[in-house]
């Protein structure tokens, strides 16, 4: 199936809209994504399902398709790795592994670019990791992703974030502090 379709949608104001107006056409490239449809992640982190929090950090990134398709798959994952503690919480344990995964596997039945799938699949992987580390740490994820793509992670976590509850937007000075770091990597 072409894959068109879904990455002029991806490249359109307010991506959600299109989504779910596209849901069977979508949903039978990426079967993953049906399944995180309704799935209650059970946190007080999130106020939204697994597809709505995504259709959110969709909305909420650049328009850029390295950044709305690692937007899209970001936290597909979830469903396939969810587990609820004693309390009736909801966890999501290595679910950015499963997302990857699950990119991948789409990357290559519709042969995307390797360029791009490089790109897109690590800023997947590494969305979900806290930037409240030391500077060595830091340094070394500058080194991993490359400084040239370390502002499109900026801008899927802060998506990400902002599509949860308003209580942990806080974070966002740990983000902003982290990117004046990697700043300096740049010069």
């Amino acid at each position: 199936m072409d894959i068109a379709l879904l990455i002029e949608i991806l490249l359109k104001d307010n991506p959600s809209v299109y989504i779910k107006e596209n849901e069977e056409y979508i949903f039978s490239l990426i079967p993953e994504l049906k399944k995180s449809k309704g799935f209650d992640q059970n946190n007080p982190w999130h106020i939204y399902d697994v597809y709505e929090h995504i259709l959110h950090v969709v909305d909420g990134v650049p328009n850029d398709i390295v950044l709305r398709m690692a937007a899209l798959f970001h936290d597909v994952g979830k469903p396939y790795t969810y587990l609820k503690d004693e309390k009736g919480v909801g966890h999501f344990p290595k679910h950015w592994i499963k997302s990857k995964e699950i990119f991948l596997k789409f990357a290559s039945i519709h042969n995307l670019d390797d360029e791009l799938v490089e790109k897109i699949s690590t800023l997947i992987y590494y969305h979900d990791l806290s930037l409240k580390i030391d500077d060595k740490e830091l340094e070394r994820l500058v080194n991993i992703i490359g400084v040239e793509n370390m502002p499109l992670l900026f801008q899927l976590k802060r998506a990400d974030l902002l599509a949860q509850s308003e209580k942990y937007h806080y974070i966002l000075e740990d983000y902003n502090k982290a990117e004046d770091k990697v700043k300096k990597f740049m010069l």
